[in-house]
């Protein structure tokens, strides 16, 4: 009696330890992405370390706001101490300056500039980043916010600001129409 013949496919059967091989490979490819990210995920937490009271009160007077967002405060200051040198020094200094001199708080700009302070252009920095967002300028400047920064939230109960452009596509770039 004969065989049946099995049809000849021309592939050989999977090799066990080929796919073993292959499979430990990318595997391995695969895990080391992870203590990569675990590494960035671990440095930049203390990037975002809670705004010291300093920052607070200087910005309640700075701002002429007594209640100041929390949250918002540790953004803008995670990012003014990575972009502004020896910030948290010259917040220091400028906290000192305000409680030694607490009838300057009104004018607190000319003071200082009278004074001539090496901290006079910290206010300036710090109002901007509460009122328009940024921290830094030049090509280290860095938005934080956008829709909670203080131009927008004193103007809030009247005005939204937009977070897209009304209209479709193209709509501010033809002229208006002119009455006839």
């Amino acid at each position: 009696m004969t065989q049946p013949h099995e049809p000849d496919t021309g592939h050989a059967a999977p090799n066990a330890g080929r796919r073993l091989l292959l499979a430990s490979i990318l595997a391995s490819y695969a895990s080391s992405f992870i203590p990569w990210s675990l590494a960035r995920a671990q440095t930049a937490a203390p990037a975002q370390a809670n705004a010291p009271e300093a920052f607070l009160s200087v910005s309640r007077v700075i701002t002429g706001r007594a209640a100041l967002d929390p949250t918002q405060a540790n953004r803008l200051y995670a990012g003014l101490v990575a972009t502004v040198p020896s910030f948290a020094g010259q917040l220091d200094a400028l906290a000192a300056f305000i409680a030694a001199n607490p009838s300057a708080a009104p004018q607190l700009q000319a003071a200082l500039d009278a004074a001539n302070a090496p901290f006079a252009k910290l206010p300036r920095q710090i109002a901007t980043a509460w009122y328009v967002g940024v921290v830094g300028a030049g090509p280290v400047a860095r938005c934080v916010t956008y829709e909670t920064s203080l131009m927008n939230v004193v103007v809030a109960d009247r005005l939204k600001p937009p977070s897209y452009a009304y209209g479709p596509y193209g709509a501010w770039s033809r002229n208006p129409l002119t009455a006839a």
